[in-house]
């Protein structure tokens, strides 16, 4: 069994944007390299398909209803116990590195959290650095592009570092003129050097290097890419040929069978783009950001495509400088890495883009490799989820079993033909429309999704048939019996819960 653990997550990078997954185009020698001598998980979801939520359940093991952070906006309870209360109580050094997002960035000073911006105007962030939830110590980023430069010790870094540098983010000093219908895509004109996925590399690689190896670590490594905007620094954001990458797969007024919400919303949408928010955010607006792709040229969204796959392979050189640093520090071999992200990302499929309500496998489904003593190389393609991961852990390592709602998929390390789960539920609780709460139930042939509070939407996708998703049978007479024996099946397994989860405390 492994003396340390690195769990290593993105954000917002679907389960096909590797080459090991079977993406094409995207370089990713050094996640290949490991997917080579691991366990690839060809079936791994995620319960919610947005940023907090999700990753709360990673490392709880609690569906958002239970942990309570159901939504952006609202923070993980600091008394729930976590995958690194686990380690710790088994001896384990714990350390994060990079984005958490257990609490609101938008937070108030009032709350003092140091995941907010606002705790870093505070006298005590003065040389603070955890404990942070099980965290014995955290190097803390805040939000992604341009909003990683106004709190956290990254910011505080740069700051110190090269004190203009945080402008060289912002999309008016792109290297490039930006494309007029996507405010979202740009070349970023900051260093490679000074870029926060190289100061998340470096400050990992430092913790590796200064281990004492007589006491086990765990390292989180968490990158805040390939979410969007759309802007890598030099060279990735010039490593892709946009007419190379595979164009999105949609089908032809698809969205016209789908909820109304999707369509009703963009055309009703006056509000501010993305980037606007990020730099003045004003009132709530609904997770995700979903908006079809009607108002953007091809060349723009294959754009957006080529740099979504140039941050992927900058990530992927810093796994392989973090890779190289546990080989010099003699550790490779007494280590399991963990390499997943918290959700995944539309990028044109459906003719949508970003992430929202609607649960497609663009948004569940995301990679996971697991690499380390014990664990049999190959790919697995029973179905497994986040939700699991805490109890596969504890099980792994031996550690004492903590109660979760997820299930060990422990045997599946060492034998790849192992029993695993067979279905699973999601759930996605709304910022703004209440009627957008859904519920949905996932086999290996069907998807289902139910709206609670309005009956009059729902999806149904046979996954055999149409793996992509996108013809919805929901209201087929057809599909009656079998839809309403899985809406049974939701009532009593997984009923309702459209007003669970904590107070919210910010808009994001």
């Amino acid at each position: 069994m492994p003396k340390n653990i690195i769990l290593i997550m993105t954000d917002q990078q679907r389960a096909d944007s590797l080459g090991c997954t079977g993406n094409p185009v995207v370089n990713t020698p050094n996640i290949d390299a490991l997917a080579a001598c691991g366990a690839v998980f060809r079936q791994h979801f995620t319960p919610h398909q947005i940023c907090s939520p999700s990753r709360s359940t990673l490392f709880s093991g609690l569906y958002a209803r239970n942990h309570g952070l159901t939504r952006n906006g609202v923070a993980l309870p600091g008394d729930l116990p976590l995958i690194t209360h686990d380690l710790k109580e088994a001896s384990y050094r714990t350390h994060g590195v990079g984005k958490f997002h257990f609490q609101p960035i938008l937070a108030g000073l009032e709350h003092a959290m140091p995941d907010s911006n606002a705790f870093w105007k505070l006298p005590e962030s003065d040389g603070w650095n955890g404990p942070f939830y099980g965290f014995d110590t955290v190097d803390i980023l805040i939000g992604e592009s341009v909003s990683a430069t106004e709190g956290g010790h990254y910011a505080q870094w740069l700051n110190e570092t090269a004190p203009d540098a945080a402008a060289l983010y912002l999309p008016e000093n792109a290297l490039e003129p930006q494309a007029g219908d996507m405010d979202e895509v740009w070349k970023s004109a900051i260093p490679s050097e000074l870029h926060y996925n190289t100061w998340i590399t470096d400050r990992a690689r430092d913790f590796v290097r200064d281990q004492d190896k007589e006491q086990p670590f765990f390292l989180f490594v968490s990158y805040p890419d390939p979410h969007h905007p759309f802007a890598p620094p030099a060279p990735w954001c010039d490593m892709y040929d946009p007419n190379d990458v595979p164009a999105p797969a949609l089908r032809p007024d698809e969205l016209s069978d789908m909820p109304s919400y999707i369509l009703d919303g963009d055309r009703e949408e006056t509000g501010k783009s993305y980037v606007e928010f990020l730099r003045n955010p004003g009132p709530p607006r609904e997770q995700g950001f979903m908006q079809t792709t009607q108002r953007f040229s091809e060349t723009s969204l294959r754009q957006a495509i080529a740099h979504t796959y140039g941050m992927v392979s900058m990530i992927d050189n810093c796994i392989g400088r973090l890779m190289a640093q546990l080989e010099t520090s003699g550790l490779a071999e007494d280590t399991l890495i963990i390499f997943t992200s918290d959700h995944g990302e539309l990028l044109g499929d459906h003719g949508l883009i970003r992430k929202g309500p609607s649960p497609y496998r663009s948004l569940l489904h995301v990679p996971l490799i697991m690499a380390g003593p014990g664990i049999a190389p190959g790919e697995r393609n029973t179905i497994t989820s986040h939700l699991d991961l805490r109890a596969t852990l504890q099980d792994y390592i031996g550690l004492r079993s903590q109660p979760t709602d997820g299930h060990s998929f422990q045997p599946l390390l060492s034998d790849r033909d192992a029993p695993a789960r067979s279905e699973l539920f999601a759930e996605y609780h709304p910022r703004t429309r209440m009627d957008t709460y859904n519920q949905t139930l996932m086999t290996g042939d069907w998807r289902i999704t139910i709206y609670p509070e309005n009956p009059e939407w729902g999806e149904l996708f046979h996954l055999l048939n149409d793996p992509g998703e996108h013809i919805n049978l929901f209201f087929e007479p057809k599909y009656s019996a079998r839809k309403q024996n899985f809406i049974e099946r939701m009532a009593r397994e997984f009923p309702a819960a459209a007003q669970a989860g904590g107070p919210s405390l910010a808009t994001y």
